[in-house]
């Protein structure tokens, strides 16, 4: 029988930084992360394994890093936790005791009840190395491809196909846009304009009724009656928290399936934490229980597992949600509570918005346009959310609204925020984006 002090069960980004800082904390400890896959591949750099880095084996995270950080790997299936006895059973009936036990298993894409989907030439996105080369050679294979599903997944892969030769492309989308669950319409439109350009075509509003063929996938039937002729069909409808373990172990889970957890990131488990997509996160403003699946959250929660396995004193105030994207060279970002989500919620807001050259002059080359748009409070003015579209250069600015948002920073702050600009580099001092967006909300 193994002992260690601190397991982690799950090698995805929030178990590896879960190690990582474990270790930080605490240099005499004794780590061990055990992981059912041999290698593990960068779930942010799935959809370009097809395209742009031409290879499976180029998204895969190095194993090195364990060494350094002296941590044990061990590769098998955990099949049971036994909170009595503080041990979990390997698959191959091996166990290890441990005092403090982090569960990061993940999460597993999404499948919808539609007829055929037992078909040969149905996938999903999967972190499965040998399953994703399959896709891979299937894909280049094939001539028309179609993508259930307009969340970023299914827009982010959609964008990378469309560079493949003698491909035609299309995604079938339920809700009115792609991407509506995260943007304002606005946002979402210059989104899907993208895509399109890149000839991608959208099918929106509309659901996939049956996949239709004798063994292989032949067309698409949508609820409207038409049919798409199609080779290959890819699943990107969302995920489901991997909590088959934590369940038959009698770790509480939510109603909307993750593990409950409280700001320490524990369970109702002693010595138990939970991190990642596997954990229930809360909402940053109503405190309330809700799945966000980012590896930039699980990665967030892992910091404060790890720092909390002996001295709890690091607290989870809560997900601010910041999604960003990249589509044929726009980047779109949003973080907190966007219009329909303040407005479902019957909080009274107030909106600033900037468009803004992202050089200074703006007849500068290759210059291009800064669109933003900062939700405030009505009340106090203080930032609840923020949406960005423009250039590869502003795909940071999301995250300095997401500091704001976190700082709790009002309009008048932000008015009066310090930058850095550079004419070849920014917009103008004069109209920072985000300073000229905050300034229309101090003359209201």
């Amino acid at each position: 029988m193994r002992k260690t002090d601190i397991l982690i069960i799950g090698g995805g980004p929030a178990g590896l930084v879960a190690a990582i800082t474990a270790r930080k904390n605490n240099p005499d400890k004794k780590i061990i992360l055990a992981r059912e896959d041999k290698k593990c591949v960068i779930p942010c750099g799935l959809p370009y394994i097809f395209n742009r880095l031409k290879a499976v084996e180029k998204d895969i995270t190095s194993d090195k890093i364990y060494q350094i950080n002296k941590i044990d790997l061990i590769i098998g299936q955990i099949i049971k936790i036994e909170t009595g006895n503080k041990k979990v059973i390997l698959k191959n009936n091996k166990g290890i005791n441990y005092d403090k036990l982090i569960l990061a298993t993940g999460s597993s894409p999404a499948i919808i009840p539609i007829r055929g989907i037992e078909l040969d030439g149905v996938y999903q996105i999967r972190k499965d190395i040998g399953y994703l080369k399959n896709l891979r050679n299937k894909i280049i294979k094939a001539k028309n491809i179609v993508i259930i599903g307009g969340g970023f997944i299914g827009v982010e892969l959609a964008e990378e196909l469309s560079a493949l030769k003698n491909k035609n492309i299309s995604i079938v989308e339920i809700l009115d846009h792609c991407l509506i669950a995260n943007f304002d319409k606005k946002f979402a439109l210059a989104g899907e304009e993208r895509i399109v350009g890149k000839g991608v075509k959208l099918y929106l509003k509309t659901a996939v009724e049956e996949i239709i063929g004798k063994d292989k996938v032949e067309k698409v039937k949508l609820n409207n009656g038409k049919k798409i002729t199609a080779d290959l069909v890819i699943m990107a409808v969302g995920a489901r928290p991997n909590i088959n373990l934590a369940e038959k172990a009698k770790i509480k889970t939510a109603k909307k399936g993750g593990i409950l957890v409280n700001k320490f990131m524990q369970t109702n488990i002693p010595d138990i934490f939970a991190i990642g997509d596997c954990a229930e996160t809360k909402n940053f403003f109503t405190k309330k229980n809700n799945l966000i699946m980012l590896a930039s959250v699980a990665c967030y929660e892992a910091r404060i597992a790890g720092a909390n396995l002996y001295h709890k004193t690091i607290k989870n105030n809560g997900t601010v949600a910041a999604f960003s994207t990249f589509l044929n060279g726009l980047v779109l970002g949003s973080v907190g509570l966007n219009e329909r989500e303040a407005n479902k919620g019957k909080i009274k807001i107030v909106i600033g918005q900037s468009a803004t050259p992202n050089h200074h002059p703006g007849t500068l080359p290759n210059t291009e346009m800064i669109r933003i748009k900062l939700i405030f409070s009505q009340s106090s003015k203080t930032l609840l959310g923020g949406q960005i579209v423009g250039p590869e250069s502003v795909a940071e600015m999301i995250n300095l609204i997401a500091v704001a948002i976190q700082q709790r920073m009002t309009a008048q702050e932000l008015a009066n925020l310090q930058v850095a600009t550079h004419p070849l580099l920014t917009a103008a001092p004069t109209v920072y984006p985000i300073i000229e967006a905050a300034q229309k909300i101090l003359k209201m």
